[in-house]
């Protein structure tokens, strides 16, 4: 039988707890959709080793359990420079949907590295870390004027995608201080309406989730109801793959999305079929398998947490 340990719980062949399992689904449904997503994670695990990079190395290993998760955040406070910035950490030459876009949008490597450092400290559970403290403070020192971060003259979807990422990560600390979020939110309320995260729009709508999910403002709870509706069409449509879909609801640290109705199992399933034979995600993806590896990361984080949501 394929077991992998998480955190001292076993996903594979498990029992799932009484009245857990999706209504018309047997226990011995849910334990084989456990069995396949732990042949899943060992598969994604053995693709990262071969084509990821040190850090998306050990990152991996840190969510299967492992490593420490301590281990693992001071490896990425280690690279925090004097001001509270990050160097590039590799995500978006991992492939990481929408860091790739951001910077082509002219992000500076520090914005762009400290945005990854927030993304990989959450991932792991850990965005109270003391490192978030510095990378805070430089965040609010570059902070355009209208509450955005971004070239002034670059790309709107782009200072979008970036304002919404940075301030509903740091939302979610307990270091960010008020004027920081409530400047971002101006920009991002400002400029928010259905239109902007309708049809193919991934990065604003996923930049407009995190923000409203983890800072109070007035439009939040009407904005993410057009978000859930909105992410659930895209996937129903299949305007976004299963692997975008899990993406958003990790950033917004939740499975449940207002306005959004998505079974946890029948999203792993769609989820777990997205795995290539080679055990990387992203299989269709136009660049090589180096830009596989973050997909192919959130794809093992969202199985994880999928699998416990049985």
């Amino acid at each position: 039988m394929s077991q992998v340990r998480l955190e001292g719980i076993v996903l594979g062949g498990a029992e799932p707890e009484e009245g857990n399992a999706p209504a018309g689904a047997s226990p011995e449904d849910i334990g084989a959709l456990r069995e396949q997503a732990a042949s899943a994670l060992e598969a994604g695990l053995a693709f990262i080793e071969v084509h990821g990079e040190e850090l998306a190395r050990l990152r991996v290993r840190t969510l299967l359990g492992a490593e420490k998760r301590e281990t693992c955040a001071a490896e990425i406070e280690a690279r925090q420079a004097a001001n509270g910035s990050f160097p590039l950490l590799g995500l978006a030459r991992g492939g990481a949907p929408g860091l790739a876009a951001g910077q082509l949008a002219g992000l500076v490597p520090e914005v762009l590295g400290t945005l990854e450092a927030l993304v990989a400290l959450s991932d792991l559970g850990l965005h109270h870390h003391p490192c978030i403290d510095g990378a805070a403070v430089f965040l609010q020192s570059i902070q355009a004027d209208d509450g955005a971060w971004g070239a002034d003259d670059g790309p709107p979807e782009s200072r979008l995608f970036a304002t919404g990422m940075l301030a509903g990560l740091l939302g979610r600390t307990r270091v960010v201080r008020p004027e920081l979020l409530e400047a971002a939110g101006e920009y991002l309320g400002s400029i928010f309406n259905p239109d902007k995260i309708s049809g193919r729009q991934w990065e604003s709508l996923t930049a407009f989730g995190v923000f409203f999910t983890n800072v109070g403002h007035d439009l939040a709870d009407s904005a993410l109801q057009w978000i859930g509706r909105e992410l659930e069409r895209g996937y129903r449509t299949r305007a976004y793959d299963a692997g975008l879909t899990v993406r958003t609801l990790l950033h917004c640290q939740s499975l449940a999305v207002p306005g959004a109705s998505l079974d946890p199992a029948l999203l792993l399933i769609d989820l777990l079929g997205e795995q290539a034979t080679d055990g990387g995600f992203a299989e269709f993806s136009e660049e090589n398998d180096a830009t596989r590896v973050e997909p192919t990361l959130d794809a093992m984080l969202g199985t994880i947490l999928l699998s416990r949501a049985l």
